[in-house]
């Protein structure tokens, strides 16, 4: 046999080579591990009657998406290979997929029941970097209160569905295609980490931070009036030029799209919760 001898796959039959994972009970090729769903990565802990099930399952999905009525696609649009969630409302069943609804059967998406979802959570990852490009390094150095305005915090969310399903035990799924960055100012003496919305939130939790940043959104859209009566009751517009002013209600616009890009995630999240919960 030797160090370098075949594995053959336990399933086609074929050589088990570059790309192949280990199951209980013998190997899986490439070819094969291509037709499992996305989501399965308990290989080591399957059998190969499973996988053999597993892929016939797959292609009766295959067949039952041609069925598959579009209620709504849940999702960013603007890009065409972002995770979109799409439910079909009357057979009470979603998929999770990337790329738009036009094709999404093209992919074979699992077809899920609202029944077999056992829990919804948001995950909710908050960070920091110096600078506010798309993909610069999340920081690891200590931040002081006092540079909390100078640097630029990072989101992503992620959806986790839990499920009773014969393959499937989570779905986790970022709901933002790009990492959401906002520059936090400050305001008077208040020092602000972020939106400090860090963690995992599940049932009510998640309507109640989608409220709260709405609330924010509000109060910071209060407070930068405020700021520009302030300025012309001081008559401090007069030594800011034009495209100072310009620059300056720019970067207050954006930040206050930013809450509010934030606020939508959160709320689809809760969305989805009360869809296939019923809740």
């Amino acid at each position: 046999m030797g160090l370098f001898s075949k594995k053959e796959c336990a399933v086609c039959g074929g050589k088990a080579g570059l790309g192949s994972k280990s199951l209980a009970d013998g190997s899986l090729c490439k070819d094969c591990r291509q037709k499992l769903s996305p989501w399965f990565d308990a290989f080591s802990e399957t059998s190969q009657e499973a996988i053999r099930a597993q892929i016939e399952a797959r292609e009766a999905n295959r067949k039952a998406l041609e069925d598959f009525n579009v209620t709504k696609a849940w999702g960013i649009k603007k890009y065409r290979v972002a995770m979109q969630f799409i439910y079909d409302q009357e057979q009470r069943c979603f998929v999770v997929v990337e790329g738009p609804e036009e094709s999404f059967r093209e992919r074979n998406p699992d077809i899920i029941r609202f029944d077999q979802v056992r829990n919804v959570w948001l995950e909710v990852e908050e960070g920091w970097s110096e600078t506010g490009d798309q993909y610069a390094p999340a920081s690891n150095r200590i931040l002081t209160q006092d540079k909390y305005d100078e640097v630029f915090w990072r989101y992503d969310f992620y959806l986790n569905i839990a499920l009773d399903h014969p393959y499937i035990e989570k779905i986790r799924y970022p709901m933002n295609f790009k990492t959401t960055v906002i520059q936090v100012p400050q305001r008077f003496f208040m020092f602000k980490r972020g939106l400090e919305l860090a963690g995992e939130y599940e049932g009510e939790e998640i309507a109640y931070q989608a409220d709260r940043l709405d609330a924010m959104t509000g109060k910071e859209d209060a407070l930068i009036r405020l700021g520009k009566y302030s300025d012309i009751i001081r008559l401090k517009y007069k030594d800011q030029s034009l495209p100072e002013r310009l620059v300056r209600d720019v970067k207050n616009d954006l930040y206050i799209q930013k809450i509010e890009n934030v606020a939508a995630h959160v709320r689809r999240a809760d969305r989805i919760r009360r869809l296939v919960m019923g809740k």
